[in-house]
Order: structure tokens, then sequence, then C-alpha cells
């Protein structure tokens, strides 16, 4: 029986990524990668990559080169919002997106040529990589070898190992081998349907002179692009060649069979109905009219999630193999990332004897992983009936961009991901982050259920453009490999209280609420949890202690003035009691009370506009 330091199950970017990670970390490890696909042809969902997963390619597994010569690069996310009728051409849709491309690079995989050339890569690294090889069994011994029994070519081989990593995607082969339950999500109800299509003639093709110059003609093409509507989105993202990958994920309970609100089609779960559902939006028609549909998959159901990923009996699941939230801003990669960072340090610390330390980070990357899957899942929860609308997108975008950029971004450039010390530090406060997250969740949603009553849902989806990179544009020179937890710190309450002062204004109607800076320094990401329900008397108390505070500082200011009390009422009316009106002292007093009230918070909700 041949004997193995790792067995990797499967071959598809999460395992072949880990051999070449693993290689490269230890090049002693003897590394065997079973794959059941006799070739890599098959052309995978989650071509789209983000800031966490490029740096990990480039970084880590030394891809840069092969990156830019043999796939895309990426222009950023982009996004688009129609008419409730869904017929305005593209160059009238409001737009969210970049005018350059973005300061950290990120690609467009196709993923077929990427998994071929990763079993070439492996196998001139050193790692054994067989295909045809179907896992048919696995046995676990914490206290031994693991067993792995596979067929191939209509014979049945066995090999000893030290590791077992599963990265068979959704069919979940260890899990099941193993008897261990992975859970169908049931906060998320979303499904999916794509395909390649060939003969896209693409964004770029569109020659509308003031829509290409007001994204200074950056290739929308390579963007991830996101056509966006209430409670379901289409991408179309390009790859390498004649191919653009096109797809629907929809919210069952929102546009399922049964529950589709007037004017709206279900979501599309078969070929023929795929094809009618796109050709039903105007954009996406125009897009691909002369296109070739080449071929098309679906998912009943995305999200899932198991109660352990990583265990002292060493084994591990990467990528689909233990967990999925949603394709919304790509996040597949991302977990792959970490995954592979954590496994490769486990593995790391276990062939070296340090029982101790291998043990710690099981414990703490289990604890870290399972966190990561209930953060990003709720960024979607609730959010699907959201993102047909311009106004309110913009907001989520530019929280959930700011959150990404510095708090998941960030940790890993600096490698603080796999420090013990870190997470154990980050896990303290996870409690505090899902309910930041459920709470703004929630307010997202109530102001959409409003606008949508109001009849103003749709009233900022045409000829409007937000430059998405401007939000995160002070961590361009601050990302790297020092962190600064200071600014960190202040960086998630401006982006909190920024965007909750711009859901106040609008859910209250208070005009030019939003970047007062009073206003917004109060509201820190703790007073914003606190702040459970948005009503004009909680707006109220918080204007009172507002104005508790200025009074303090009018007082010093002008200490002769006899000023009593400032009082903040609605609609910016300010007051001031103390002095007798029409002396100057009142005047004084008055007149700086609204210096101080009117001095801009340089929101990001409004330098993202």
């Amino acid at each position: 029986m041949r004997t193995f330091d790792i067995v990797i199950i499967g071959s598809g970017i999460a395992g072949g990524f880990l051999a070449r990670q693993l290689r490269l970390a230890c090049p002693d490890l003897g590394v065997l990668v079973l794959e059941a696909a006799e070739a890599m042809e098959d052309y995978k969902v989650g071509e789209s990559t983000v800031e966490v997963a490029a740096n990990y390619m480039v970084r880590r597994l030394n891809l840069g080169t092969y990156l830019y010569q043999h796939q895309l690069p990426k222009n950023g996310l982009r996004f688009f919002f129609d008419s409730p009728d869904k017929d305005l051409p593209l160059p009238r849709m409001s737009e969210i997106g970049s005018d350059h491309m973005p300061f950290h690079p990120s690609f467009q995989l196709e993923r077929a040529r990427l998994e071929r050339d990763l079993v070439t890569m492996n196998r001139a690294a050193g790692a054994e990589v067989e295909l045809g090889a179907k896992v048919v069994d696995v046995a676990i011994d914490g206290r031994g070898r693991h067993t792995v029994v596979y067929e191939q070519g209509g014979e049945r081989r066995e090999v000893a190992c030290r590791w077992v990593c599963d990265a068979s995607g959704r069919r979940h082969v260890l899990f099941r081998k193993l008897g261990v339950k992975v859970h169908k999500e049931a906060r998320l109800n979303t499904a999916a349907a794509w395909g390649r299509y060939r003969g896209v003639a693409g964004l770029d093709g569109v020659t509308d002179a003031a829509w290409r110059s007001r994204a200074r003609y950056t290739s929308r093409h390579l963007s991830t692009n996101h056509f966006m509507y209430d409670g379901y989105w289409i991408w179309f993202i390009p790859l390498a060649g004649d191919l653009m990958s096109v797809g629907v994920v929809f919210d069952k309970d929102r546009i399922g069979a049964g529950n589709v609100p007037a004017g709206a089609l279900p979501g599309p779960r078969t070929r023929a109905e795929f094809e009618r559902f796109l050709g039903a939006h105007r954009a996406a028609r125009e897009l691909l009219e002369g296109a070739e549909l080449e071929d098309f998959q679906s998912y009943a159901h995305l999200p899932y999630h198991a109660e352990q990923y990583f265990s002292t009996d060493r084994y591990a699941v990467t990528g689909e193999a233990g967990a999925f939230t949603d394709p919304f801003y790509s996040p597949g990669s991302d977990f792959i990332a970490t995954a592979n960072e954590f496994i490769t340090q486990m593995i790391l610390s276990d062939v070296r004897g340090d029982r101790a330390g291998f043990e710690e980070k099981v414990a703490a990357y289990d604890a870290y992983y399972r966190f990561k899957y209930d953060s990003t899942l709720r960024l979607y929860e609730r959010m699907y009936p959201v993102f047909g609308s311009f106004e309110l997108y913009r907001l989520k975008y530019l929280l959930d961009f700011n959150n990404y950029y510095n708090l998941v971004v960030w940790p890993f450039m600096a490698d603080r991901v796999t420090d013990v010390g870190w997470i154990r530090e980050e896990l303290k406060f996870t409690d505090l982050v899902l309910r930041a997250l459920s709470t703004m969740g929630e307010h997202f949603a109530s102001l959409a259920s409003d606008l949508r009553a109001r009849g103003e849902y749709f009233a900022q989806n045409e000829g409007r453009f937000a430059n998405g990179l401007n939000g995160v544009a002070q961590l361009e020179t601050r990302l790297g490999p020092a962190i600064d937890e200071r600014f960190r710190r202040e960086q998630v309450d401006r982006a909190y209280g920024s965007v909750f002062a711009a859901l106040v204004e609008r859910r209250l109607g208070e005009q030019g609420l939003s970047d007062r800076a009073r206003l917004v320094s109060e509201l820190t990401l703790p007073q914003v949890l606190v702040f459970r329900d948005i009503t004009p008397e909680r707006l109220a108390r918080l204007l009172q202690r507002i104005g508790e505070r200025m009074t303090k500082e009018l007082r010093e200011e002008l200490p002769d003035a006899g000023i009593e009390r400032l009082e903040l009422g609605a609609s910016g009316v300010i007051s001031v009691t103390g002095p007798a009106e029409g002396t100057k002292a009142h005047a004084d007093a008055l007149s700086r009370a609204r210096a101080l009230w009117d001095a801009s918070a340089g929101s990001l909700a409004h330098i993202a506009l």
C-alpha cells in the first residue's frame, strides 16, 4: 500500500490550490490528489474572484504571471439598475462601479483551463495527481494512518495517509463517509441557473459616448457585472477567449413558484426558462443578441454549512466541500483561500510534532471559519428585496465594501488570519459583528418596504453613477503587512455612522441630516446597535444628547453669553435659550451653534456620490 502525508480529494481550484500551497510550503510533503473526472473540462461556476483570493493566488501561490498571461484581470464589481418594466437600455441604467482598475488586483477565471493547468503545475512541483480516480471509501484513524480507497480504470486501489483533505465540492465525499451532517441553510432561500455564451459583444461593445466617458473609458467588460432587481440579480462575467458566463440568482421566497410579484417572472430552473427569463430584460437581451448558449446548469438551493470543518483527527475540508453562502460579492474563492491557509498551517504544525500548537490552531481556525460563514451569510439575509433599488443598494454596497477592505482584506494581507492570538481577539467580537450585520439588514429591509409602499423604490434607477472606489480611497495606501488597529476601528465607526445617518435621513424625511459631523460622529457602531427602530422619537432623543454636548461647548467658548440650553429640532431648526433674543450675545451664540451643527462630516455616503 502506498503511503502519503496528505491525500486531497478533488482537483478543482480548492484542491489544486491546496496541493500547490503545500508543495511550496514544504516540498518534502508527499501529496496525492484524487480527481474523479477523467479530464478537467467542466465549466464550473465561480469564475469571479475578489481581493482576498487574488492576494492568495499572487502572494501565496506565486501565480501572478500565470494569471495575467492566461486569465483576465478584473475591473472590480459593477452594478446596474433598471426600471420596474425592465426596459431601460444599458446607457440609461443607474450604475455603481469604478472609473479605473481597482488598486488591488482580482481576476476572472476560466475555471476549466485553470484546473487543467493546476494539474500540470502540481505534477511538476512533485505532487501526484490521479485523474479518473473516484474515492469510494475513507477510514479515519485519529491515532494512526487514514485509509483512502478509490476506483480508477476499473481497478480498486488503496492508499494510506496522515491527513485527508476534502475538496470534492458539493459531493461532500468525506462528510458523507463520516456521517457528518451538512445543513441546508434556512435563513437564505436562494437558487441559481447559469450558462456560458459564445459570441457576446460585451458591455464595451456599447458605443454611447456619454456612457463610456462617465467611466473614463475603463473596460466595463472586465468587471463582474451585476444587473440588479427586486428579489434577484443577473451576472455577466467575461472569461478568457470568446466566452461569457451569464447567470441568475434568485430568492425563492420572493420570485419562486407561487411567490411571483405582479410583473415578475418565476425563477428559472430549466434551460428554456433561463433563456426566456433573460430575454424579458432589455439590457440582457440586447447584450446576448446573436450569442450562442453553449451549456446550462442550475442549483435548486445554494447555501449550506457543516458544524465542523477541521479536526484534530487530521482531516479538513476546503471550498464547497464544507460550506457555501451565496455567489453575490464572489466570496467562494475567499473561503477557499482562508481554508487552505488554515489547513496548511495545521498540517505544518502537525508534521513538525507541535501537538499543542496543532490543537490550538484546529480549535481557533474552526471557530473562525464558522464565524466567517455566519457573518457572510448575514450580508445577504433579507437583502434580496433591497437589490433592485439604486438608492438603497448604493448605501448597502458602501458599508459592505468598506467592511470587506478593512475587516477582511487587510488582516489577510497582513497574515493575521492564521495568527491564533489575533483570531482569539477577533472572536471576542463575534456577537457584536453578527448583531451589527443583522441590525443593518433589518434597517435596509424596512426602508425598502417603505420606499416600495411610497412608490419610490425605483426613483433613482435611471441616469445616476456612483464611483464605488471613492468609498474606500482612504484605505488605498494603508492596506499592507502592518495593521493599524486604531485606524481600523475609526473606519468601522465612520462607515456605520455615514450609512446609518443616511438611512435615518431617508426614513424620516429629514433632508440634510446625513452629512452633519455632530450626528455622524455620534453614530458609532455601539450606538447604531442600540438604535433599533428609526422613529422620530428615537431621533429626538439622539438630537437631545447632541444638543446637550453642544451646549457645554458653547458655554466654554462663550462664557459671558449666559447660555442655558441649545436645542436641535426637526428639519435643522436650532434654538438657544439664555441670552435675550435680539441681543448680540444671542446672535453670536446662535451663529456659532449653527456653524457647529452645519459642519460637514465628510460622510462616506456623500463622498461616494
